[in-house]
């Protein structure tokens, strides 16, 4: 399969391309205790926004002055589980952005 930019609308939210310096699923996090917790709400109520991005989050209460980006961690842990389940077809973003747009292309509010 050819690598291709994932079709995506302008509401949207981008993923992270690799962990931030301080992302819960780095061996040396600081915050790696949080992994747990974090893994089963990314799986049963939404993405994760990555602490490092965005307009609020506990390390930075006023922003970063970065745009909000789906933690890669968490994503990694959601892809592993739709590919478990057979949901997806390999544990990649690419899968994941053809399942999006199979099930667009179907009707389904994503």
């Amino acid at each position: 399969m050819a690598k291709r930019k994932p079709k995506m609308k302008p509401a949207d939210i981008e993923v992270q391309k690799t962990f931030c310096a301080t992302c819960p699923w780095r061996e040396t996090s600081p915050v790696a205790f949080l992994r747990h917790q974090l893994t089963i709400s990314a799986l049963t109520e939404s993405n994760r926004i990555c602490h490092s991005t965005g307009t609020s989050s506990v390390l930075y209460p006023k922003g970063t002055g970065k745009p909000d980006k789906i933690c890669r961690g968490a994503r990694n842990e959601q892809l592993a589980m739709f590919y478990a389940q057979g949901f997806i077809d390999a544990p990649t973003d690419e899968a994941w952005y053809d399942k999006v747009e199979e099930l667009r292309k179907e009707g389904v509010k994503i």
